[in-house]
Order: C-alpha cells, then structure tokens, then sequence
C-alpha cells in the first residue's frame, strides 16, 4: 500500500457509572451491592467506555459503559500450548494491538474479538517471570513494556521480538507485592508518562519512581483489603483509572456491600490520593484489565517527518523528524507488517527500512535492491497471507520484496490499462491470514481498482471514488474490522476518507492539518 493500514472504531469514551459492575446476569452486570448515591456519584466517568477484562482460565471479558455498566461478551483465548496461561494483558498505543504476557514468559498478540493469540517470538525471554501475579503495561514514550511481578521483578520487553530489554532494579523499599500497573498519557507519540503500581501487601498505591530503579513512592491508601491478583489500567486520555481487585470491598463507609466477603471487585483509583471507589462485584475471576488505545495512524511529509496522528480526528498531528536514511533520500511509501508489527518504509534509494515508531529512526533492511524502483508514486503494501511486499508504481512496475533480506523477491507482470496506481492495501491484514485481495486507488482515473491476480498486474475497476485526487495518496485496511481508509489529496488539501471496497465510494472522515505524502494505520483497528 502506499500506505496502509486502516482503522477501526475506537470505543473509548467513559462514562457516567449509575449503575455499576456486579454479578453477572447473562451479559448484564446488575447493581446488586447497595451502593449509596454518594459512592455512586463519585464513580463517574465518560460516556461509552469500552474496555476489556483477562480471567484466570484465559477467556478475555469486553465490558461497556453505555447507558449502564454492562457485560458485552466473551471470547476464550486460543492459539496457546497445553497448560499455558495468559498472565495480563494491555493495549499497545504505537499499534492499538492488544498484547499479553503468558506463564511461559512469552509474549503474544490477542484479536479482542475472535480471541486468538499469535506469539511475538518461539523464545521465551530471560529472565524468565518470577512469581505468581504479572503486572503489565506500555510505556507509551518509548514503546516498550513495563514487567513487574509480586516477588519484585522489574523488565523491560520489546513488543516486537518479545525480548527481554533491560533488567531493572527490583521493586523497593521492603518486598512489595506489586500485582498491577499502569502509565499515564497512553497515546502514541506521548513524550512524558507517569507509572502507577498497585501492592496488595499494603494495599496502596504508588508511582514508581524512577520506573528503571523501582522505587516506590507513596501516594495513598486504597481504602481496599486487596489479596492475590488484580489489573489496572488508565485511558488514554487520564479521565479514569479502572482496578480489578480480590478482596473486601468495604474500608470506607459509602463504599459498604450487602456482602463483605472476599471477591472480585472493580474500582475506579483517584491516582491523586490512591483511593479506589467500589463500582461493584463480578463472579468472574478477573486478573487483568485493559482499556483500548486511541486510533493511530503514520505519515511522512516531503521534508522526511514522521507524522502521527487519529486518523478519525487528525486536526492534531506529532511530528518526529526521520534519522537513518541516505543522503537526499525521500520515503515513497509506508506499512505495517503483519507478522511483526513493525513499521516498513521504501525509500527513494531502493533501499527498505524498518521504523522505530518512538524515535523516527530508520534501520535499513540489507542494501540497495534490483532492479531498481521505476517510477515517481508508489504503492506499498504487505501481502499477509506470504510475508512479502507488494510495490507497485504510476509506471506499472509490479514487484514483490522480501522484508528478511530487503532484496526484490520477484518482477512481476506491469500493471495493464496505462494504471497511474500511487496506493495499495490488502485485505485481511493480520498475521496468519490465510486470504487476501489487492486494492489500488489509481490517480489518473480517480477509482478503485482491484489487482487480479495480483503477480499478473491485472486492473479490475471496482468504481468511482467520487472525488479528484492527485497522486501521493495512501491507503490502508484495518487488521482488526476490515475496515478501509484512504489518504487522499484533494485540492490541494489531505483528507481520510473511508472507502467502499465493493462501489470505490470515498466518504470523507477527517481532515489533515499536514500533508503527508504516504500512510499507514496501526494493527490494532
């Protein structure tokens, strides 16, 4: 694809909780435990929150905040060896993919609707977990992985080799058992984040500063007498903190239940005085919580600036200027590879590169490759079904690149009818797909072509995009709703537009307050 990847709905709002998560009644949780008006007016949040909830027998629980609180299904987690466990969970800002860390100390992608979970690597990271209760979260600033545990120990994990990157100082002072955390500001391109830390044993919460030294420092009481596991997470936007506790739900006097019993609880956690406010009990054994990611979508502008964006609000946009390329080098294209989740670019070079969506450094993928790039506008996109790179440009070069060695993996037949193609995507894109159908946006006849077969070049107008464009525009399908979205320049002028896949239709969604000149979408919509 030019630039592909596409976005899905987001469903994070919060929302005004008058009614709150207890025991489960079919998909409904009913408020069944007594709260008074005052808890309840204090356990406040935005309209439409949707976040997801791990259990300890691996099934992943979607929860929604409209209307009122309310169990919205569940899906078992597959894809794992005999005996393994998922531990925790969190979505990654950078992707919008959900990931979780199992008792084998490995590192997987889990679909949030279908619940299959793919390994990030065969290899286990070392050190391995030590102890019973994970708790798990992205720093949003670097993107890595934040990995404490309840015998103190504190890693960081690279989401896409699912390696261990640093051994940090243990969590201290004392033994704390630390069985959650959470970072502020989880969007991507955040450049400044906070980490918050749940331990049982004192039942209070801390920040942990510096995250690298393990250092608690104390913010307050929870008001909880917690035991065992929990989860914990923030919104992106800081709005709410969501804790799922085992314990008594009682320690303040408008926080009492009917039944004072150990059980699983949600709270919100005032992260100003530590406070958790009871929203509520629920038979299921949750152990982690985690609330979805904005959408994100990349660009890079004509001056070699990696741009970041919501491509569903993309008035503001982060930019981060590009390190690594050759001299005079301009990126032609962008995308994110289903296998790894990283980010790929094609440079004016002949050369390819992978991303670090954190810093904007470029690594090149072997040299240059032959033959060499014809043309002016380009397509780039990842096949998923066999791991190579479609290229195709406004010439009717069709080339396949292997993303392993950087090198041309096969020349292809020339794209028929005189196409002017500048943006490709494929459908199903995500790891282990087993099909998939090749879009182009072609600029010269302003439609929707689909290439087929995709080695023979062959254009199959699907219609109009009922919208002049000229030539740098992008084109991504979302690996998690199918969905498709064009960066299209316009009149002098970027927008998103959605596009229909069966008419070509482009339907605008945002627009930009830059100009990118390719696009792709995080995995994760």
């Amino acid at each position: 694809m030019k630039n592909k990847n596409r976005f899905l709905f987001l469903a994070s709002g919060l929302l005004s909780l008058s009614t709150l998560f207890t025991s489960c009644s079919e998909d409904a949780l009913e408020s069944k435990d007594g709260l008074n008006a005052n808890a309840i007016a204090e356990a406040k949040v935005k309209n439409d929150l949707t976040f997801y909830a791990l259990t300890n027998n691996n099934q992943l629980v979607m929860y929604s905040t409209s209307g009122k609180v309310r169990e919205t299904g569940a899906v078992n987690i597959t894809g794992l060896g005999s005996g393994e466990r998922i531990l925790a969970i969190d979505f990654r800002p950078a992707t919008g993919q959900l990931y979780g860390v199992s008792n084998q100390s490995l590192l997987y992608v889990i679909n949030q609707n279908t619940g299959v979970a793919t390994r990030v690597s065969n290899t286990p990271f070392s050190p391995a977990i030590n102890g019973t209760q994970v708790g798990f979260d992205f720093n949003p600033t670097v993107d890595r992985i934040r990995l404490v545990t309840d015998e103190t120990q504190n890693l960081r994990l690279h989401p896409e080799t699912g390696a261990r990157v640093a051994i940090d100082g243990n969590l201290n002072p004392g033994s704390p058992e630390v069985v959650a955390v959470a970072y502020t500001n989880s969007m991507a391109g955040a450049t400044s984040t906070t980490l918050y830390d749940i331990d049982v044993k004192t039942d209070k919460l801390y920040i942990q500063n510096p995250p690298n030294a393990g250092t608690l420092v104390e913010v307050g009481r929870l008001n909880v007498q917690a035991v065992g596991e929990g989860g914990f997470d923030i919104a992106p936007d800081n709005s709410i903190a969501i804790a799922a506790l085992f314990g008594r739900g009682g320690g303040t006097e408008n926080q009492k239940e009917d039944s004072n019993g150990n059980k699983y609880r949600f709270y919100s956690i005032d992260l100003a005085t530590g406070k958790a406010m009871n929203l509520g009990k629920t038979d299921r054994m949750i152990i982690g919580v985690a609330i979805p990611t904005n959408p994100v979508a990349y660009g890079v502008d004509a001056t070699n600036n990696l741009l970041i964006f919501n491509p569903y609000n993309a008035s503001m946009v982060i930019s981060k200027p590009i390190t690594g390329l050759q001299s005079g080098e301009k990126v032609l294209g962008i995308d994110m590879r289903p296998a790894t989740s990283q980010l790929y670019a094609l440079g004016s070079t002949n050369r390819i590169y992978t991303v670090n969506l954190a810093t904007g450094m470029f690594t090149a993928v072997g040299g240059p490759f032959t033959p060499a790039l014809s043309g002016e506008f380009f397509g780039f996109d990842f096949n998923p079904t066999v791991d190579r790179i479609r290229v195709v440009s406004n010439t009717g070069q069709n080339l396949r690149l292997n993303p392993i060695t950087g090198m041309v993996a096969a020349v292809d037949g020339m794209l028929t009818q005189g196409a002017s193609v500048d943006a490709s995507a494929y459908t199903n894109n995500f790891a282990g797909a087993t099909s998939t159908m090749l879009y182009n946006i072609d600029y010269g006849t302003d439609a929707l072509n689909l290439q087929s077969p995709p080695n023979d070049g062959v254009q199959v107008m699907k219609g109009s995009l009922g919208v002049a464009t000229g030539p740098n525009n992008g084109f991504d399908i979302g690996g998690v709703t199918g969905t498709a979205l064009a960066l299209l320049q316009t009149g002098g002028q970027s927008g998103i537009y959605r596009i229909n896949l069966s008419t070509g239709t482009a339907t605008k969604v945002s627009s930009l307050s830059r100009m990118p000149m390719s696009f792709a979408l995080g995995l994760g919509f």
